[in-house]
């Protein structure tokens, strides 16, 4: 039969790409089956491939269905081969191994009315799946347990986890890198030290995300590096490999009609076609104008055009992550403008918990809010802070004003409050800033004074910290301030989350609530020449 289709084999079964268009089959998103045939984007990826691969990609562009394939792929035609998956929760996991899984039982799937070349590939699949399955009840099956483990009788398996740590692998599926890295961070620093390296340097790990969490965290950490490495002229086996998909990579993306869209959206695609060198149809358009609707500041995080927009903030529940966006579309984020001789200085704080301590550095003229510098740390003594205070104003100049939050008049158990421990490091230009009771009150002025701000390259720069991580940046601290999942936005049933990025967003609220009090205004006195900051 297979000669009367002149399928050439065994030649054929030596090509990979041969075996992906022909042999697997899977359910598509209406729940039918069809004969796995890799779109635009999986055989960009396919073609590219190198040992490890950084993939960040909008979302549904079938990325990960082409990995499960692939594992599959691998593990019945190499011997003893063994693959991992990790996905941000097992029930993840578990349903990218069940896809693999349906693609191994349907082998032999014959459907109605087939052509003789299916007739033909079904009998091939028969014969991969009596090569390559084990006997059990009567009944060809993968071996499975309740570990999360598929395998199969010529010693090839694929396990899955949340890190897997331990045990060597020759390919790797790490899916949804970022959503680990923003909502457990422990887990992400996990499989980089430890998944990451099961693989040899021989070995494929392939890394795919649609990214969240800002310019932070070890998913924007490795896939920053893997963008560096773009502009290499030749990888080792052990740099990882950068590979970008928007949503119009999907050619799905597209709707039927005659709407329009807005001025703002017109302007966006004209900028998007003349700087990424794309053609995007009505169609194109219009798809893009009515999810937008639906998805709002999430659009451009979850269906990105380009690198820049997935690294922006717009996840829900983000408090400033739309201010910022904005801000950056206009060119205001990273700006290289130089602090005004003429106008003061202040120093905005935040005295959190667990001795974290947050600082920015601000100027405000002209109706705009420059910020200039931004420091944080905790477990140091207030020394370091007060020195901290001296290194800027022997950088900028004399410091008119610092801005502490209400509980810096409190008192210790020695009877000292804050206030009087600074003025005995020499920081005397305190201003305590009167609570504000409803802490909304205080976020919406902030973004009111967003809206005019501008951010210095200083306020955009990672930190060290005692153990050597990177700490998130000033702005980063901004994009990343979010609520407790549920609730509305800016109503007393939500509550903003304290965590990493609370503590400057907090000391920035500080400043805000400074200004609304009338705190913010010129304090004269004998200025020492400031040297310029460019």
């Amino acid at each position: 039969m297979m000669d009367s289709v002149n399928l050439h084999l065994p030649g054929q079964l030596d090509d990979p790409l041969w075996r992906l268009q022909h042999l697997y089959w899977i359910e598509n998103k209406s729940g039918r089956m069809q004969r796995f045939r890799p779109n635009a984007a999986q055989l960009r990826l396919h073609h590219g491939m190198w040992h490890r691969n950084s993939v960040l990609k909008a979302r549904q562009l079938g990325i990960s269905t082409y990995v499960a394939m692939l594992m599959l792929d691998r593990c019945l035609f190499i011997p003893n081969f063994h693959a991992g998956i990790i996905d941000k929760t097992l029930p993840d996991a578990e349903q990218k191994l069940e896809k693999v899984r349906f693609a191994w039982e349907h082998l032999d799937y014959l459907p109605p009315d087939a052509a003789p070349d299916e007739q033909a590939l079904a009998y091939l699949g028969s014969l991969i799946k009596q090569s390559t399955g084990i006997l059990r009840k009567g009944c060809l099956h993968p071996a499975s347990d309740a570990r999360g483990r598929l395998a199969f009788s010529n010693g090839s398996d694929i396990r899955l986890g949340t890190t897997l740590r331990g045990g060597t692998l020759q390919l790797l599926h790490v899916s949804e890198l970022a959503h680990v890295s923003v909502h457990s961070p422990w887990r992400a620093r996990e499989i980089r030290t430890g998944a990451i390296n099961t693989i040899p340097a021989d070995g494929t790990i392939i890394l795919e995300s649609t990214h969240e969490g800002g310019r932070y965290g070890v998913n924007y950490e490795m896939t920053a590096q893997a963008m560096e490495n773009a502009a290499r002229d030749e990888l080792s086996p052990l740099d990882f490999r950068f590979f970008f998909f928007s949503w119009f990579d999907n050619p799905d993306y597209a709707l039927k009609g005659r709407g329009g869209w807005s001025d703002t959206l017109a302007a966006y695609f004209e900028r998007l076609e003349r700087e990424s060198h794309v053609r995007l149809s009505h169609a194109q358009k219009l798809w893009y104008a009515r999810m937008e609707r639906t998805m709002g500041a999430a659009m451009r995080q979850e269906y990105p055009s380009t690198p820049d927009e997935a690294f922006a903030m717009g996840n829900d529940g983000a408090i400033y992550g739309s201010q910022i966006a904005l801000l950056r579309e206009a060119g205001k984020v990273g700006a290289d403008f130089a602090c005004n001789e003429q106008e003061p200085l202040y120093t905005s704080w935040d005295l959190g918990l667990s001795d974290h301590t947050a600082i920015w550095l601000v100027q405000s003229w002209g109706g705009q809010v420059y910020w200039l510098d931004h420091y944080a740390a905790n477990q140091f003594p207030l020394e370091h802070y007060a020195g901290k205070i001296r290194e800027w104003e022997t950088r900028y100049g004399r410091i008119a004003a610092h801005f502490l939050p209400h509980d810096a008049a409190r008192r210790d158990p020695h009877g000292q409050s804050y206030v009087e421990s600074l003025a005995a490091q020499g920081i005397r230009a305190v201003r305590v800033v009167p609570r504000t009771p409803d802490i909304w009150r205080g976020i919406n002025v902030l973004r009111g004074l967003l809206s005019k701000s501008w951010f210095h390259p200083n306020t955009l720069r990672q930190r060290i910290n005692l153990r050597g991580e990177k700490e998130p940046s000033g702005l980063s601290c901004l994009e990343m301030y979010r609520t407790a999942p549920g609730g509305v936005s800016g109503t007393c049933r939500e509550t903003p989350l304290h965590d990493a990025s609370s503590h400057s967003a907090d000391a920035a609220r500080t400043f805000a609530e400074a200004h609304s009090h009338g705190m913010v205004a010129p304090v004269v006195f004998r200025a020492k020449p400031r040297r310029a900051l460019m």
